[in-house]
């Protein structure tokens, strides 16, 4: 038990030493320093905004589906993240997803697809055997 409370104390001291060089190092600054510091938030900021934007304007945010093949790979060639719930109206099973919550700051693009708009490429078991 004096092993762990030791082990805590030192992590904690070293904690607060982290902490206090770090307002040290704030309380330290000029209108320079202040100045760069800003700026560098400015940037930051201005950067995740433009990425936002580029996520929308690929269709991020939003749940939607893709009515065909050639549009589907069209739509996600270039996302780096995607999340598709192929379905198939014929099953019950295939409509039992609900549409995912989406953030709108979401690097995912969430779609849905019906099987039958993508054929003969074995993605299940009974490819195309109803069509």
């Amino acid at each position: 038990m004096e092993t762990s409370t030791s082990v805590l104390e030192q992590s904690a001291k070293l904690v607060e030493e982290s902490v206090d060089a770090q307002l040290s190092k704030l309380n330290d600054m000029d209108e320079d320093d202040l100045d760069r510091l800003k700026e560098r938030r400015l940037e930051a900021l201005k950067k995740a905004q433009k990425q936002k934007q580029e996520w929308l304007s690929k269709g991020h945010g939003e749940y939607r589906e893709i009515p065909s093949e050639k549009e589907f790979f069209g739509e996600v060639k270039d996302t780096k993240n995607v999340v598709c719930h192929f379905y198939r109206n014929s099953t019950f099973s295939g409509n039992l997803m609900e549409p995912p919550t989406v953030n709108k700051r979401s690097g995912t693009k969430f779609t849905k697809v019906e099987k039958k708009t993508i054929r003969g490429r074995g993605y299940d078991s009974d490819s195309d055997s109803d069509d």
